[in-house]
């Protein structure tokens, strides 16, 4: 036993320069923490991490190395804690609890570039209804009346105010907790025409607005010269926003492995870079006075740093943007102080900074794609690039374009590998023939369309970027037809649903743990997956769903399939229970049909037999009565009197626990015996979970 500690001690200390690299990891520990609690940290937390560096200093000081960096991890764990804590107290502010109709009267932030409508986000807001709380922030659908709007004007409009959207089902992801954290307390849509009464002056607002203004300005230069065909692609890769993109498009693009391309992110950031560094030190080497006597290099990269920090503003600071300017970043400063950039340090940096300051896009799906890709590119790179660049440079043109396909085919292996994971988690599928599409798309996208791109922003101001953009058209063409030619080739998306939290954790941590370790620690990833097999092997998913409208229920019948009350109502929700089971779509019951052997409905609602339990759903007080003597579960859209309280009955949801606690899941066991979730449970009493959800539990 003591051979083995001995040899693993001895293989960490091999690897010491690659411990910082874990760093981030012990930050999301402690954020993943926090938000899986159910009760609100107090900001006395905050002492936790005080106390530990307090230790740490102890252990110092005694020469205890081994208590010292156990400490050390704990102290990490408890910054990630303190951060997510700090986070809260800066963002917090009031949410909406019911539907409102009421005159809004705010400046305008953050508009769309949609021509049919667009979502504004409104702030500094005044309300005609006095029984609206002091929002920060609100989301709202306007659809006519918005083509003289520009960020930072003042403007009044009627509209209906509607809570943040609830999660579709227990564990699934929380929108109300994501716009929690954006100070955004409501959502609704315009019924009125805005009307412009002012625009804001002070500092602080003027910056946003300026920078809101260029977006917008950008986006409107994009669709006044651009193809129609093009114009929401070329929004997209130059302002971060998707509104303009049609559906079709951004489906093929997502089937087919290419929707990558759509967010900005380090292909597109480290062009701009890279064609800004490379082309100044091109033009300067044609004078060759100024390349011999001054650093064109360091030149360059300042020019460069300069243009990707406005590209990141014009983008809007998504996630995948900050990731990629931070890392792109630190690589031109480390070429202005004549250093080296550790890649994987780089990675780890970003990691910690983004972690700190936005504690709460640990849980999104564009923090979480976006990292692993680069993670797992820099690693099979760090192994297996400088033996591949050697081969590719030993010969002629033709075997270096011979190995650049296949750089890009091996590229796109890796990328799509280490977003599966995460893309089967929050979609329930996966681009099975991602390969393909990439072969042909990114050489396009990197070499024709963010070229000219770069080339139209710059025009801009000259009022000349009409041609750069009809050229980059030409580019995106090619990538969406190939999007959509594979998007319809046999079992181009795999549907396969979503699996558990804790085994998405452990392959995280496998693929972590085999990239990080260069000895032969990184075989221990093996237990991680054993682990992560655990947590499925225990996973389940529900038997019954019963939406929080109370229009919209899903049973699953003998044979394994799922049958759903409508296919009109509650859509969002229905395709979330879709991608969660891998289904394509759901058979809808057939209310006419009496004689389906598993349901029978009628006007006031439906009857079955799952697991041994008798199973109605009522829509109104009518059917009740009957329910409540014969059914053992009743799911109903309205209220059930206190009177039903049949012997025979388990469970009774109505529409008041509908309202409290949201959307609810059953589960059977083998016996008939079930278990119930509901949204509200599973999340507790956190801030942006609704008031009387509370007030029920206390």
């Amino acid at each position: 036993m003591s051979v083995t500690v001995t040899k693993i001690t001895e293989m960490l200390a091999n690897d010491r320069n690659r411990w910082f690299t874990w760093s981030p990891v012990m930050l999301a520990f402690g954020i993943g923490i926090y938000f899986g609690l159910q009760w609100q940290p107090s900001p006395n937390w905050l002492l936790l991490p005080v106390f530990l560096s307090v230790v740490m200093g102890v252990a110092l000081k005694l020469r205890r190395s081994g208590f010292f960096y156990g400490v050390l991890i704990l102290f990490l764990i408890s910054i990630g804690f303190s951060a997510a804590v700090i986070r809260h107290e800066v963002v917090k502010a009031p949410v909406l609890e019911k539907k409102t109709v009421t005159e809004v009267t705010g400046v305008v932030l953050e508009m769309g570039s949609s021509s049919k409508k667009q979502r504004l986000i409104l702030a500094d807001l005044e309300f005609g209804a006095k029984n609206v709380p002091s929002l920060d922030k609100i989301r709202l659908t306007v659809r006519t009346g918005t083509s003289h709007i520009k960020p930072g004007q003042i403007i009044t409009l009627k509209a209906v105010l509607l809570p943040p959207p609830p999660p579709a089902y227990p564990g699934a992801y929380d929108f109300q907790r994501d716009l929690y954290f954006k100070s955004i307390g409501a959502v609704g849509y315009a019924i009125s025409k805005p009307h412009v009464t002012g625009e804001k002056n002070t500092l602080i607002d003027g910056l946003n607005s300026l920078i809101s203004r260029n977006r917008h300005q950008v986006n409107q230069i994009v669709s006044e010269n651009a193809p129609n065909e093009t114009t929401g692609f070329s929004i997209a890769i130059m302002t971060g926003e998707r509104s303009s993109l049609q559906k079709k498009a951004v489906t093929d693009m997502r089937q087919s492995g290419l929707a990558h391309l759509l967010a900005i992110s380090g292909l597109h950031m480290g062009m701009v870079g890279g064609i800004l560094f490379f082309g100044t030190r091109y033009v300067a080497s044609l004078f060759p006075t100024v390349a011999l006597h001054y650093s064109v290099k360091k030149w360059a990269a300042v020019l460069a740093m300069i243009g990707i920090t406005g590209y990141l503003l014009l983008s809007g600071l998504p996630v995948s943007a900050l990731r990629a300017y931070l890392m792109i970043g630190m690589i031109f400063i480390a070429v202005c102080f004549d250093r080296s950039a550790l890649s994987l340090r780089n990675l780890a940096f970003a990691a910690l900074l983004l972690l700190f300051f936005m504690p709460e896009s640990l849980h999104g799906a564009s923090f979480q794609m976006s990292f692993s890709a680069v993670f797992c590119l820099i690693a099979a790179y760090e192994r297996y690039g400088l033996r591949f660049t050697t081969a590719a440079n030993s010969g002629g043109s033709l075997r270096r374009c011979i190995y650049y396909i296949g750089g890009v085919g091996f590229t796109s292996i890796i990328a799509s590998l280490a977003t599966a994971p995460f893309a089967i988690y929050h979609f329930g599928s996966v681009a099975a023939l991602g390969i393909v599409a990439n072969l042909i798309a990114v050489p396009v996208m990197g070499f024709w369309v963010m070229p000219w791109t770069l080339l139209s922003l710059i025009s801009m101001p000259a009022g000349l970027s009409e041609l750069p953009l009809q050229m980059a058209g030409y580019g995106i063409m090619v990538i969406l037809k190939t999007a959509a030619f594979v998007a319809k080739l046999p079992s181009s998306s795999l549907q396969i649903g979503s699996y558990s939290a804790g085994l998405l954790v452990m392959i995280s941590l496998a693929v972590l743990w085999t990239g990080i370790w260069r000895t032969q620690l990184r075989w221990g990833a093996v237990i991680f997956l054993l682990v992560g097999l655990v947590f499925q092997a225990f996973n389940e998913k529900p038997d019954i769903l019963f939406a929080d409208s109370g229009d919209l229920f899903l049973a699953k019948t003998q044979d394994g399939r799922f049958k759903i009350s409508s296919l009109r109502s509650d859509r969002f929700e229905r395709n979330r229970w879709e991608s969660m089971y891998g289904i394509q779509k759901f058979d809808k019951i057939d209310q006419k049909k009496i004689n389906d052997a598993f349901i029978r409905c009628d006007p006031l609602g439906c009857v079955w037999t799952q697991n041994q339990n008798l199973v109605t759903y009522s829509k109104n007080w009518m059917s009740q009565k009957d329910d409540c003597f014969r059914a053992d579960i009743i799911l109903s859209s309205s209220p059930v009197g206190r009177n039903c309280s049949a012997s025979s009955t388990k469970l009774i949801i109505d529409k008041f626990d509908l309202w409290r606690k949201g959307t609810h899941a059953i589960y059977f066991n083998e016996n008939g015996d079930l278990k119930v979730e509901s949204v509200n449970s599973v999340r507790g009493r956190r801030p942006w979970v609704s008031a009387r959800y509370h007030q029920s539990i206390d």
